[in-house]
């Protein structure tokens, strides 16, 4: 669907050549899919879509015109350079005038159509006015000189008339073939897709294309094959290279019930997939139109180059007038058409133009090489004036998942194995997050578990039940202070994370500490946003000492907690209201409200929601070292886009003035005006040459028998009772 701009008529589409946001009068309706393939953003593009394209008959048509229009320039430029030269015999000149006459009137039939078309497409659509420029110079050229050449008297200029629309041109193939880097990222997506993938059905495997794939399809994906389907591993492992989608370089290792995405590579296994998403539904595909969405809304520093150069075509024709009846009342005729010609030549409205479109398609397209979608250039641009970002705690900084982070054995009888066994029991049949992290525990340190019966949920209270371990049945109880039933020792305690309480035979036995570890990433990207000179605060729904300890490990100076959504919400706004520019950072769920809020919405997580997601920057790995990479890309972005405008008005300043002054011929006027838009094509080049995201940690990496982050280390468990005290666990997380 078209980007309309506020408090405007005109309509944004995408170049059909290079992907440039191209903006056109609105039509009171979407084009139809044809007409979009006619939409181009200068006659360059369309030149080299033409002759570049597979429309049969057109290719050889175009570079035959072409061919022949710049021979016939260039016998032109050779006959001139000979008149100039004085070469000629004065009785001969009338006669090579003629001849140049003969040989240019085919040569401005073949070359100045295209631009005639292109001046009136232009002026209909009130843009960037090039080609009417052109074809006015090289007209008025032409035109003189003919009426010189058959009445015999004054110069003729054929050469500037025909090699104008030929330099031009050939710097537009330049520039063109340029500006087509900036989309060459939505190929690259497209071509990550298989052309078939193997249907497995209750009579065999087929292999078929993947438009008779559906949902529910069963894929198998063999070794090094590319993933046709989004979907969920039933069958297999195998490690999965995600980096066109998570800048990760890493593999993922994936097991039975993981999601994979279509596109990415198998690696040593075979799997056997389920396929969730495909055709258009595929993320690939979601992650492409969401680019080009984002191409085509223009942000706020490209809408004032658009108004800009719409003001530039008056002020070049009335700087072309003043040259030249300031140079006729000065009685150099000559001197006036070639300086009111040289304005018209040297005058570049599309270095304006290109100035901050072309930079802002490169940064998102960069970002999306990373496994960022920013959703439109206008929020890349903002990204660089962030100031303050807003952290959610839980699943954002923290992996979301509680751990078990130390064991305290107030019984001198109780040993480490017994206590994991019983508790491991007695919540098998428990879902709830810190029952998993005691399964897991007593998993990495080999715990052998015992068997549980007539077990009791007591909501807002804990678990008991009867378990058995080594042959002895005993009723256990694990929970908060009030499953204690007056057992010393069983008061709360304040700091980080969850405290649950386990004892059997009517004695407390254990005490545990439970923490949501921080992300492997989190510490050092906080410290890389500080060094940005960002402030960061901390928002949790979690009690305020909890979300105090993770602060304080982070290096994070404010924290609000506990914080609701509709806090959340409202501190934001607070600080909006202040004139601050805001970033929030959250799971792009539960941080809706606050994630819309924001002048900049950071959404992490796996992207197979990610049209349901409410921010507008989603970070598919769920990395925290990608913000202070975008931050720091988007402060580039912002830095060439300012130098693009102020070199594209500085040299339009300069060069107008040198023409309109008669020092730069019309030939020259067109290599400076050619040159001046390489200038700005190369300078926003640099962005894409950005480096990559720093080699921090990466999220969810596996190896081959992992030992789980954040629970108690696997060691020897004798039966010999440990000593009273504390049992710090690995993973560095003291209560």
């Amino acid at each position: 669907m078209p980007t309309t701009a506020a408090a405007s008529t005109m309509e944004h589409y995408s170049c059909a050549h290079c992907g440039l946001p191209v903006a056109t009068p609105s039509l009171g309706k979407a084009p139809s899919t044809l007409d979009r393939q006619e939409i181009f953003c200068c006659h360059a593009c369309r030149l080299v879509s033409a002759i570049v394209g597979n429309r049969q008959g057109e290719q050889g048509w175009h570079l035959f015109r072409l061919g022949i229009g710049a021979l016939l320039a260039m016998n032109v430029m050779m006959i001139s350079l000979l008149l100039y030269a004085g070469s000629v015999e004065t009785q001969l000149i009338p006669l090579f005038r003629r001849i140049l006459l003969v040989l240019s009137i085919p040569a401005m039939l073949i070359l100045i159509p295209p631009f005639l078309s292109g001046a009136l497409r232009e002026i209909s659509s009130r843009r960037f006015c090039l080609d009417f420029l052109i074809a006015l110079g090289s007209l008025s050229a032409f035109s003189l000189s003919a009426v010189n050449a058959v009445v015999g008297s004054g110069e003729v200029y054929f050469d500037t008339a025909t090699m104008l629309p030929v330099l031009v041109t050939l710097g537009k193939f330049i520039e063109a073939s340029v500006k087509r880097k900036a989309s060459e990222l939505l190929e690259t997506l497209e071509t990550l897709l298989p052309r078939t993938a193997l249907r497995v059905t209750g009579e065999g495997t087929d292999e078929v294309a993947l438009d008779a794939l559906q949902p529910g399809d069963l894929v198998r994906v063999r070794p090094g094959e590319r993933v046709a389907v989004d979907g969920t591993v039933v069958e297999g492992t195998s490690s999965i290279e995600e980096a066109p989608f998570t800048g990760e370089f890493l593999p993922r290792l994936c097991r039975k019930g993981d999601a994979v995405t279509a596109g990415t590579v198998n690696g040593q296994g075979t799997l056997l997939l389920r396929a969730d998403r495909t055709g258009s539904q595929l993320l690939l595909h979601s992650i492409a139109d969401m680019v080009q969405q984002a191409w085509r809304a223009p942000s706020q520093s490209e809408r004032l180059a658009q108004k800009a150069a719409m003001l530039f075509l008056p002020a070049v024709l009335l700087v072309s007038v003043g040259a030249l009846i300031c140079w006729s009342f000065k009685g150099l005729p000559d001197q006036a058409l070639l300086s009111a010609l040289s304005v018209l030549v040297v005058a570049c409205p599309c270095t304006m133009g290109i100035a901050t479109p072309l930079a802002t398609s490169l940064a998102v397209a960069r970002a999306a090489r990373a496994g960022i979608v920013v959703r439109g250039g206008s929020v890349m641009e903002g990204i660089a004036g962030t100031g303050t970002v807003f952290f959610d705690k839980t699943g954002t900084v923290t992996s979301g998942t509680p751990v078990l982070s130390e064991m305290e054995l107030l019984d001198p009888l109780t040993t480490r194995a017994e206590l994991l066994g019983r508790l491991a029991a007695l919540e098998s049949a428990s879902e709830h997050p810190l029952a998993a992290a005691v399964k897991a525990a007593a998993a990495a340190c080999g715990a052998a578990p015992g068997t549980a019966t007539q077990v009791e949920l007591s909501a807002g209270c804990g678990i008991s039940g009867t378990v058995t371990w080594k042959g002895v049945a005993t009723r256990m109880w694990a929970g908060n202070a009030s499953c204690a039933d007056g057992d010393v020792g069983c008061e709360d305690l304040p700091g980080e994370g969850a405290v649950v309480f386990a004892g059997w035979d009517g004695r407390l036995r254990a005490r545990l500490h439970f923490a949501d570890p921080l992300k492997d990433d989190a510490a050092s990207s906080l410290d890389a946003l500080h060094r940005l000179g960002l402030t960061s605060v901390l928002l949790s729904g979690d009690r305020f000492s909890s979300a105090q300890v993770a602060a304080k490990r982070l290096g994070i100076r404010r924290v609000e907690a506990p914080s609701p959504p509709d806090r959340k919400l409202e501190l934001i706004a607070g600080y909006i209201a202040k004139g601050r520019k805001v970033a929030m950072v959250g799971d792009g769920v539960n941080d809706a409200p606050a994630l819309a809020a924001a002048q900049t919405g950071i959404a992490l997580g796996t992207g197979m929601e990610l049209a349901q997601v409410a921010g507008n920057v989603v970070i598919l790995s769920g990395r925290l070292s990608q913000i202070p990479w975008l931050i720091a890309l988007s402060r580039r972005a912002g830095n060439i886009i300012r130098g693009n405008l102020a070199l594209s008005f500085a040299y339009n300043a300069v060069a107008l003035a040198a023409a309109a002054a008669g020092l730069l011929h019309p030939l020259l006027a067109a290599v400076a005006m050619v040159v001046s838009s390489l200038t700005v094509l190369g300078n926003s080049l640099r962005i894409g040459a950005f480096p990559a995201p720093s080699a921090l940690p990466a999220r969810s990496r596996e190896t081959a028998s992992p030992q789980p982050k954040g629970v108690l280390p696997a060691m020897p468990l004798e039966e010999a009772p440990a000593a009273q005290g504390r049992c710090a666990g690995a993973g560095g997380f003291p209560a």
